[in-house]
């Protein structure tokens, strides 16, 4: 069975591609939170097996077919959203905000490092399908008139089993909704090249993703008992496969390498990936004693999402396995993270429901290669959690976040969201744990939404904070 199925993949990689469909473009990733809810829902009760994130177009309408007659409400407004991208082209969406807040030099969770104090936000999301295989996407957020985020900036092209995404293409390499340990919105997006396959491989549905990109410029890049300052590369990899329809299951790392006076060596990456122990992991029983020929920070995880129903409530278990570096020089993954996520789409024909929690080990997020740790301009790339920690703090800790979300009537959406995190006490660091409530309330309006929002909480040193915000989006 596996042989046969390897001859299928490397027989559709390299199928003809006047023969087969043109690339897809992509829905909203972190922009608007009612319509992912909607993608999720429709991800759980037809058991989509995708595990990382922007979904494409063309993966959300095969699915979209399948409640037609099952959940005529959740296929309409799905089916309504879809329409705007099919045209050659189209302005896919725009949201604005004004908001304000007491709290300086903090980062909105899985908004791309953009602080809490900004006052204005717009963002935008265009493309224009050239032909079959080629799109060009265009978007970004402007923050307060000096600050240009430019993702969703990216030209798309190949075909079906191979498409290229050349830019600022973002990446989400959990199934997890509210956070991911490796790569998420968190920080903003590196310009890069991805490969990935819109179309599933075999009656397996194996989707790749892999993307090599190159970061902003940081301090603090250890090589030769000196620092310097560069931008490192990164590399990203992401497999996944659905073994039993109820059951997806993939494997991710990243890579952050070279930068400042570590040079790109080219067979020194290529080592580090096939062989992680002795090219990436210096001393002990390794084959690399010489910490100064590292090329870099890697992550590692096992993903999975498991979707039920039980007398027709739909029910999805997602989890996430990762480790920071390897265990003890061994083909393990070291420094766990832990992260166990529950989703009911559906309680009620109006409401559903979402939580997670995350435990880490030690040592997330940072590096001894790397003093600003496993950051892109200042903003950790995976979990939120690691916003809270100073740049060389090892503590271990935990995160938690419950969601609920409530369509009252027609007309309005209601999501309340309670987060909290904890960072254990160091001989440097005595942190208190951080709590922050959510509400956002959507009302129709005309062709699009009003958007008002109020955050509370209580930082890591126990300080208060609020932020209110006002928006439309459409």
């Amino acid at each position: 069975m596996f042989k046969k199925n390897l001859i299928y993949i490397l027989f559709f990689l390299f199928l003809d591609q006047a023969n087969a469909n043109g690339v897809s473009p992509y829905l909203p990733l972190k922009s608007d939170p009612l319509i992912e809810l909607q993608i999720e829902r429709l991800a759980s009760i037809t058991q989509m097996p995708i595990l990382s994130k922007p979904y494409h177009i063309v993966t959300v309408v095969k699915y979209l077919e399948k409640i037609k007659t099952s959940h005529p409400m959740l296929y309409s407004r799905l089916n309504n959203y879809i329409k705007r991208y099919k045209q050659q082209m189209a302005l896919t969406h725009f949201s604005s905000e004004i908001g304000h807040s007491n709290k300086k030099n903090t980062s909105i969770d899985n908004n791309r490092g953009i602080d809490k104090n900004r006052v204005t936000q717009a963002k935008i999301s265009a493309f224009y399908q050239m032909n079959k295989y080629v799109i060009a996407n265009i978007g970004g957020a402007f923050v307060d008139r000096d600050k240009l985020i430019p993702y969703n900036t990216y030209l798309s092209f190949g075909y079906e089993y191979l498409q290229f995404d050349l830019g600022y293409r973002e990446h989400w390499l959990s199934p997890l909704q509210e956070s991911a340990l490796a790569l998420s919105t968190n920080a903003q997006p590196a310009p890069s090249i991805t490969l990935s396959n819109v179309k599933p491989i075999t009656s397996w549905n194996v989707k790749y993703e892999m993307s090599l990109g190159i970061l902003e410029e940081m301090n603090g890049i250890h090589f030769d008992d000196s620092t310097s300052s560069g931008q490192p590369g990164f590399l990203t990899m992401h497999l996944s496969f659905q073994p039993f329809d109820w059951w997806t299951i993939g494997g991710v790392r990243t890579f952050m390498f070279a930068g400042g006076e570590r040079k790109l060596d080219l067979s020194t990456v290529w080592k580090a990936i096939i062989d992680p122990i002795s090219g990436d992991n210096c001393g002990g029983e390794s084959e690399l004693q010489d910490c100064d020929l590292e090329s870099g920070n890697q992550i590692a995880s096992i993903t999975s999402k498991f979707d039920f129903s039980f007398n027709n409530y739909p029910i999805s278990i997602l989890l996430e396995y990762a480790g920071e570096d390897a265990k003890d020089y061994e083909y393990s993954l070291g420094n766990i993270a832990r992260t166990f996520g529950i989703f009911l789409p559906f309680i009620t024909e109006e409401t559903s429901f979402y939580a997670e929690y995350t435990q880490f080990h030690q040592r997330w997020y940072v590096h001894h290669l790397y003093d600003e740790g496993y950051r892109n301009d200042n903003t950790v790339m995976g979990h939120w959690w690691g916003n809270n920690k100073a740049l060389d703090d090892i503590s271990s800790g935990n995160a938690a976040t419950i969601r609920f979300n409530w369509d009252i009537q027609d007309n309005y959406h209601l999501q309340l969201k309670l987060k909290s995190a904890y960072i254990d006490p160091s001989l440097n660091y005595q942190y208190k744990r951080t709590n922050d409530f959510e509400m956002k309330l959507k009302q129709v309006y005309k062709k699009g939404f009003l958007n008002y929002s109020i955050n509370l909480g209580k930082d890591i040193n126990n300080d208060s904070y609020y932020r209110v915000s006002f928006g439309y989006n459409w």
